[in-house]
């Protein structure tokens, strides 16, 4: 027999004690099911464009009401550019309170936050501090963590543009901006214990990355980079003797003397 109920009867129903505990049991027998919908639902590539949903228009016969949704979107990406290190505080806990249980757009606020640490290196930590207050509200590591690998493989997999000297210059540039952005927005993360495992793999993939053929402008960018990460991660703890080894045999091959001295500020713990 089908049960029907009113509109207006939902709210009361929905916060019933006997709804509560049957959506309790039905959720403790499908756990294997609701996770696997949950993987898949994160996996469905993100509409950038979602914000568009509802904008004004000027012929008043198309016109329509802006969404919350695209009002907080917005907002959001506004917010991200406005972030200094006199206002990011107060910024992040009003933007994560703003979003509250917003589920169904948290993937796509995390991919906002993803590009503006590739651009903008300087404020990772303000982002980083941003993720973690998000991360406060919604608990959900594997959602991270797919974003992350998934912006990691896309930096590292690009193919350059060979079509000239000068593009091919460009591209590399770009790819080593990003390689910067993501290690140390990840390492602030790593460091307020959000993620785990990733600043290894930064520091390795940068210091791969400065045995090829890159430029000086390239290379200092690089250790500027280790430079961050290394403060990160091991102000209060000595260097790993690998990474020493490392970033010696790094150091006695490159011509650049400036680069060489900055190695020997990391490796002096400056």
């Amino acid at each position: 027999m089908t049960i029907h109920h009113p509109v207006e009867s939902l709210s009361d129903l929905f916060l019933s004690e006997a709804f509560i505990s049957d959506k309790n049991k039905y959720v403790l027998s499908h756990q294997s099911e609701l996770q696997g919908l949950q993987t898949f639902l994160n996996s469905i590539e993100i509409n950038k464009n979602y914000y568009r949903t509802g904008i004004h228009v000027k012929n008043p016969k198309y016109k329509k009401t802006v969404s919350d949704d695209t009002l907080l979107i917005k907002s959001f990406k506004s917010s991200l550019n406005k972030m200094s290190s006199l206002n990011y505080l107060q910024l992040c806990s009003k933007l994560a309170t703003d979003v509250g249980t917003r589920k169904h757009l948290y993937p796509l606020l995390i991919q906002s936050i993803l590009e503006q640490s590739l651009l903008h290196h300087t404020y990772c930590k303000y982002y980083a501090e941003l993720v973690e207050q998000l991360h406060s509200n919604f608990k959900d590591l594997p959602l991270l963590e797919q974003h992350f690998n998934e912006c990691y493989q896309k930096i590292v997999t690009t193919e350059l543009d060979s079509s000239s000297e000068y593009s091919n210059l460009c591209s590399k540039n770009k790819q080593v901006d990003q390689l910067i952005g993501y290690s140390i927005f990840i390492s602030e993360l790593e460091m307020k214990g959000i993620v785990h495992g990733k600043i290894d793999v930064s520091i390795q993939s940068i210091l791969e990355q400065m045995k090829t053929d890159l430029s000086e402008d390239e290379l200092y960018k690089c250790v500027l980079c280790l430079t961050n990460i290394f403060k990160v991660a091991y102000s209060e703890k000595p260097i790993l003797p690998e990474y020493i080894k490392s970033l010696t045999e790094v150091k006695d091959t490159i011509k650049f003397m400036k680069i060489k001295f900055k190695i020997m500020d990391i490796l002096e713990g400056r």
